[in-house]
């Protein structure tokens, strides 16, 4: 993680406690209650509160709901507008059945306002109750923004995914070449100038930074444990200006794959899925069946072996390449210095780099890596991805199969030298 906290520069966090009576604190006909809490005191609010859901929008009408005007005071409406409107709403009430539900033993409900830049596996699943590919897109689609990029050859759109709730977003770096201009489109339609925070050029994996806070997060999950077969849905921005994200939905087809960039190069270790992402996708999210976020999609060359497919990068890679370009505007990339391919019980090392970090921790040819700090390692891809996710200069500890015997070593990550 980089950075402290994560509820941006807003204030404390304020508690609320309210006490449920009990069936024995009145009477059946007694009237209940007194007078209603204030609005901003509420878990709930009457549609008469909530204001105009379409047209224009200024400052003054979004107080109250939780949505604060761009710095131009700008609004998007549309089905946009509405869309995220309604979700708010949807997510006070199912946060007030979660809070009575909890608090009826103690007989005192709080409710806490949080904000958190990486929120808990448990709430996508929550959230992605619906099943399929609708309830995914209801899941992520508040995270999906459009991003349309001014350079020399033109306009060129495509999407990106906030991953922070403090404005940062990661994106295709090939989406951000030559930019002069980057302007970030959220999902509730206002609009922002977006600077970019670093890119990396090995991964695909750029991050831009929009001037806003408190705004809707991706879940983040990891992309170890995925498995062939399982369900993928791609979620990109619209290509117009109204209407909901493009989606597609399919399996994830392979992992660890190496592909060719369009303005040339290689991307490695890539989740492949013939869930391809739509026209203007290209930065947008690859999901697993409960809307948690996967891996980015990128844009790649058309091959016949590529072609009618989509290609993302493993999340796990995107998140340590996004906060290395955060904290120090460019990237380190971990290096053990082996070649490998799958085997029964992990990863097979068939090469050892001389004078590399897996020489000098004791690996050798044939050794089969079957955990990597406690993690097991069903394959090669997932081995792939789990020393990607680290930084040079870590020390992790492989479990090893040797001959049939299983022994631990410990090494140090180097740092791998772009060729």
């Amino acid at each position: 993680m980089v950075g402290e906290g994560g509820r941006g520069p807003s204030s404390e966090p304020r508690h609320y406690r309210f006490r449920v009576p009990s069936d024995d604190d009145r009477e059946d006909d007694a009237p209940v209650g007194g007078p209603p809490l204030p609005p901003d005191d509420r878990l709930w609010r009457h549609p008469s509160e909530l204001g105009p859901l379409t047209g224009p929008f200024a400052p003054a009408d979004l107080a109250g709901t939780g949505i604060s005007a761009g710095a131009d005071g700008r609004r998007g409406g549309g089905p946009w507008g509405v869309a995220v409107l309604a979700g708010l709403v949807g997510a006070a009430l199912s946060l007030g059945v979660v809070a009575v539900a909890g608090g009826l033993h103690g007989k005192v409900v709080e409710k806490i306002p949080v904000v958190e830049r990486e929120p808990l596996r448990t709430v996508a699943e929550l959230t992605a109750a619906t099943p399929g590919a609708v309830g995914v897109t209801k899941s992520i689609a508040p995270a999906i923004v459009r991003v349309e990029v001014t350079s020399g050859a033109g306009v060129t759109t495509g999407s990106g995914v906030l991953f922070r709730n403090d404005g940062y977003l990661v994106t295709d770096a090939e989406l951000l070449r030559n930019a002069k201009t980057v302007e970030v489109t959220l999902f509730d339609g206002r609009a922002f100038s977006g600077s970019v925070t670093g890119i990396d050029e090995s991964t695909g994996v750029a991050v831009l930074k929009v001037e806003a806070v408190d705004l809707p997060v991706a879940v983040l999950g990891s992309a170890i444990d995925l498995q062939v077969g399982q369900t993928a849905v791609s979620v990109g921005a619209p290509i117009g200006s109204s209407g909901g994200p493009s989606v597609t939905a399919g399996v994830i087809s392979a992992l660890g794959k190496r592909v060719a960039r369009t303005t040339g190069g290689a991307l490695h270790d890539m989740i492949e899925t013939d869930a391809a992402a739509a026209e203007g996708s290209s930065g947008g999210a690859l999901c697993d069946g409960h809307g948690v976020l996967i891996g980015i999609t990128l844009d790649v060359a058309e091959a016949d072996d590529t072609r009618g497919l989509g290609f993302a990068a493993p999340i796990d890679i995107v998140r340590a390449i996004a906060e290395d370009l955060i904290a120090n505007g460019s990237a380190r990339h971990a290096w053990l210095g082996i070649e490998g391919a799958d085997a029964d019980g992990g990863a097979r090392i068939t090469k050892v780099v001389d004078n590399s970090p897996a020489e000098h921790a004791g690996l050798k040819e044939g050794d089969v890596v079957a955990a990597i700090d406690e993690t097991k390692t069903v394959s090669m891809a997932a081995f792939a991805v789990a020393l990607r996710s680290h930084h040079a200069g870590d020390v992790v500890t492989l479990a090893v199969i040797r001959n049939g015997e299983q022994q631990t070593l410990t090494a140090t990550l180097g740092e791998r030298v772009p060729s």
